[in-house]
């Protein structure tokens, strides 16, 4: 398992993307003050029929890449190697990224709604590590899970990829969907917490940042990543087999929610919600597997880029839409507008940085 998978690369990228697109998507909803996001002064509902398609799947699929990543790592480093790069590669930028960017866009937005609690940086700082950083609450999750997983990587990891009853399962018609249960059973107990405020487990699917049931589910995605990309090749070769089959469970569920009303009645079963999710996930793992697999200048660009244009964004996302928030033309052209002004201005910051080399871990630059 030495050979470098690019798909891998190239899903990390998508999938950075997909939450900087995410991220955007919510200043255009009546949610964004709720999550301290610029809001656009015509906020609407109908971007929710394309964000609850992601909502479901964006963020597993990163903690599954970083379970992925972490053994595909152990094929080349020892654990102690690898402990000490994630802890640079993890650790360092989320301090500095939440001490930094979080707190600048925490900052702007207070500007925006006039909230002078935050205009001091005792109540600033405070605040956004209560909350794991804001927008990296997600790579402390990543760390976390590292810091518990790596004593054990020889014994979760069949690094001589002999057969094993994960590889017959993968090598059965439908046997990845085996691999559904322990997914679909923390939906379930998502169903039975929700609303508990004595528990405070969490109250819906999508909320997984700073939630109990987001780090539960995220560590039982990165141990499927690790898991899985154990087996080798038997891994790979299932996604590519797969991935049609993922399309219509995925698209099907999602409809189904999408007629349900996403959040009301049957429509609130976790349990549908994290099977969607697990189609969602494996489709994109397939679709990669078949097209992505490949090196290229453009991925080997933007899967070093984007780790720091992620870090970097929200404060710019912020700053973009507390001038782009007051213009008066309509979402469907403000937006893709938006997203590009972001982009650049993020990836410009990122060629700033790259080749100062004493600032270059402080964004995760190796």
């Amino acid at each position: 398992m030495t050979q470098r998978r690019y798909d891998i690369d190239a899903l990390r990228s998508i999938a950075m993307f997909l939450l900087i697109f995410y991220h955007l998507g919510q200043s255009f909803t009546y949610n964004a003050r709720n999550i301290l996001f610029v809001q656009d002064k015509r906020p609407g509902d109908n971007i929710w029929i394309l964000l609850n398609l992601l909502n479901s799947w964006r963020i597993p699929l990163v903690f599954l890449i970083a379970g992925i990543a972490l053994r595909l790592s152990f094929s080349r480093r020892t654990q102690i190697k690898i402990l000490k790069e994630r802890l640079k590669v993890l650790g360092i930028p989320w301090v500095f990224g939440s001490l930094v960017f979080a707190s600048l866009s925490a900052y702007i937005t207070a500007k925006f709604y006039g909230f002078p609690f935050f205009y001091e940086l005792s109540n600033l700082i405070p605040f956004v590590f209560e909350y794991n950083g804001l927008h990296m609450w997600f790579v402390l999750y990543i760390l976390i899970f590292s810091l518990i997983t790596i004593p054990f990587l020889k014994i979760i990891s069949n690094k001589k990829e002999k057969e094993t009853i994960f590889s017959k399962i993968l090598n059965k018609p439908g046997g990845i969907f085996l691999f559904a249960i322990p997914v679909v059973l923390e939906g379930e107990l998502l169903n039975r917490l929700r609303f508990d405020f004595a528990i405070d487990y969490g109250d819906f699917y999508q909320v997984f940042a700073n939630t109990s049931h987001g780090f539960v589910l995220g560590y039982i995605w990165f141990l499927i990543g690790i898991i899985l990309t154990s087996q080798g090749d038997v891994f790979w070769e299932s996604n590519k087999r797969n991935w049609k089959i993922h399309l219509v469970f995925g698209s099907l569920s999602y409809l189904y929610r999408l007629f349900n009303d996403f959040e009301s009645g049957l429509a609130l079963d976790n349990r549908l919600i994290a099977f969607e999710s697990f189609n969602f996930i494996f489709l994109m793992l397939g679709l990669g597997a078949v097209y992505l697999n490949k090196d290229s200048p453009q991925l080997t660009y933007y899967k070093t880029a984007v780790y720091p244009v992620y870090i970097v964004h929200l404060p710019v996302q912020m700053a973009v839409m507390f001038y782009f928030s007051r213009i008066n033309i309509h979402s469907i052209i403000k937006f893709p507008l938006a997203l590009f002004v972001i982009c650049f201005l993020s990836l410009t910051i990122y060629h700033a940085i790259k080749n100062i080399k004493p600032i270059r871990p402080l964004f995760g630059l190796r």
